[in-house]
């Protein structure tokens, strides 16, 4: 699934302080976080209902030098869900720039590309999905890669290549924290970890070209490597990430006062040609129309159409182990995103909702954030699942719902 995005805006960071020559700078950020989410209702495979219970620190440190960059941010936090200290490196890399036109960034970072709004179609990078469910910030559905990027500023067409020499899986539902539904044993499994993949030791290469004209903004893609997922099942019943490569395209402009964009993405699923491996998912075609305007001052509205199209979808029902499991040929989803702002812009206000008319299933995530002063913020908010049946993509998280609250100290 994707999320909105033309620049690496999710890794900004704030600027609070000015060490050292004038020719050097050292910059410092941070913040203190604690947050507590709980189930709507019981999920019966776990002895405990929280979905979150963090006390976390996050702290960045940057470095600017008139020859390079060197940017650096960590997370440290008591995961009381797990009941274990956790470390998470989100940022250790260096940036410099070569021929006038072309820049480096070298290290571990955070990548994101596409124009979808939480819809993922030609973003290959990993996501952190634990965190967008149990509540913590938007900014940590974006999880972090050990890559080089190369950007070229060139005339004809500008250029970006991520180079990952070992691919980065997402951090995918593996049952920790919540269940997920196997179309193999026809029942939610969870309560511990129970899936638990060997991690693939490929290269990853994603390729973007991209070109602004006259405030028409093109995009073209490219991908080679594996499923950010495990989505497959090896002959031994252990779940791996299939291989992939995905070429795609992007538009996006400026529309009767909003913003307008079209991306889609053809996913080739390499290791099942014909459809017929009933073991691996089968290739697709991925679309969406987006559109986001401001429809009176501080509310603004977006709204997207997206589709699934499964390829071979015949042969995938006939050799199905389970054919009552599989995904529908056409998938769709249609997103709505409102979002008001009060009080000098301190208070947010938000509800984004996916609702897929063709599995029946929905997801709505409403929240409110307050910001007390401009260290103090307060955030609450929800996840909720609903589902006719329990093998759709958001029906099967319906015990997964959940409700948060956030209290985060900045400095």
């Amino acid at each position: 699934m994707s999320a909105s995005a033309q620049d690496d805006s999710w890794s900004d960071t704030e600027w609070d302080d000015d060490w050292g020559k004038a020719e050097t700078q050292w910059q410092q950020s941070g913040f203190i976080e604690l947050a507590y989410g709980h189930r709507l209702e019981s999920d019966v495979l776990f002895e405990e209902q929280q979905t979150l219970s963090d006390l976390r620190w996050h702290q960045e440190f940057d470095y600017q030098h008139d020859a390079f960059y060197f940017s650096w941010a960590h997370d440290v936090w008591y995961d009381g869900v797990l009941t274990q200290w956790q470390l998470d490196l989100r940022e250790l890399n260096i940036q410099f720039s070569v021929f006038d036109n072309t820049d480096f960034k070298i290290g571990r970072q955070i990548t994101t590309w596409g124009t979808g709004d939480l819809l993922f179609i030609n973003d290959l990078f990993p996501k952190d999905w634990v965190s967008f469910f149990a509540g913590r910030d938007d900014n940590y559905l974006k999880a972090p890669a050990d890559t080089i990027r190369i950007t070229s500023y060139l005339k004809p067409i500008n250029l970006d290549l991520v180079i990952t020499p070992t691919a980065e899986p997402s951090r995918f539902i593996n049952g920790e924290r919540f269940s997920l539904f196997s179309p193999f044993l026809g029942t939610q499994i969870g309560g511990k970890e129970v899936v638990n993949p060997k991690n693939s030791t490929h290269t990853e290469i994603a390729l973007r070209l991209f070109k602004n004209i006259k405030g028409h903004q093109l995009a073209f893609y490219g991908y080679q490597g594996t499923e950010k997922s495990p989505t497959a099942i090896d002959d031994n019943n252990d779940a791996f990430f299939p291989k992939k490569r995905v070429l795609g395209a992007s538009y996006q402009a400026a529309v009767s006062q909003g913003i307008f964009n079209v991306e889609v993405g053809y996913h080739h699923s390499k290791q099942d040609n014909n459809g017929d491996n009933p073991l691996v998912p089968n290739s697709q075609w991925r679309a969406l129309l987006g559109y986001n305007k401001e429809l009176i001052k501080k509310l603004n509205w977006g709204l997207q159409l997206y589709l699934e199209h499964t390829q071979d979808h015949t042969a995938l029902i006939n050799h199905s182990l389970n054919p009552q499991f599989e995904p529908v040929q056409n998938r769709h989803v249609i997103t709505n995103r409102l979002t008001y702002q009060a009080l000098q812009d301190k208070l947010s206000w938000s509800l984004f909702v996916f609702y897929s008319p063709s599995d029946e299933d929905s997801y709505w995530r409403p929240s409110v954030n307050y910001r007390y002063n401009d260290n103090l913020s307060y955030s609450l908010g929800a996840s909720i699942f609903k589902g006719q049946k329990a093998h759709t993509f958001f029906g099967q998280f319906e015990d997964a719902s959940n409700v948060y609250f956030r209290l985060r100290y900045t400095y």
